[in-house]
């Protein structure tokens, strides 16, 4: 396997792991809105914080996965 191939696998696992920080980091941001009352939130905000921060959840979990994907594929190539 070429070493540029394995670079770019390589940047692109770290890519990934950034992406799902930043969507956690985002989604628990979010969770926050619901829980912490304030004056002036009616249920129509918590849903849809709560909504959001569940699909960040989501995303991370699949950038997590498609890291792990790739680090499966880079042991194949070693």
């Amino acid at each position: 396997m070429d070493s540029k191939v394995i670079r770019e696998i390589k940047v692109k696992i770290q890519d990934y792991q950034h992406y799902g920080i930043v969507l956690l980091s985002l989604s628990s941001f979010l969770y926050l809105g619901t829980v912490i009352p304030f004056a002036g939130k009616d249920t129509a905000d918590a849903v849809v914080c709560g909504s959001a921060s569940l699909a960040g959840l989501g995303f991370t979990a699949l950038m997590y996965y498609q890291a792990k994907r790739l680090k499966k594929r880079l042991q194949e190539y070693q």
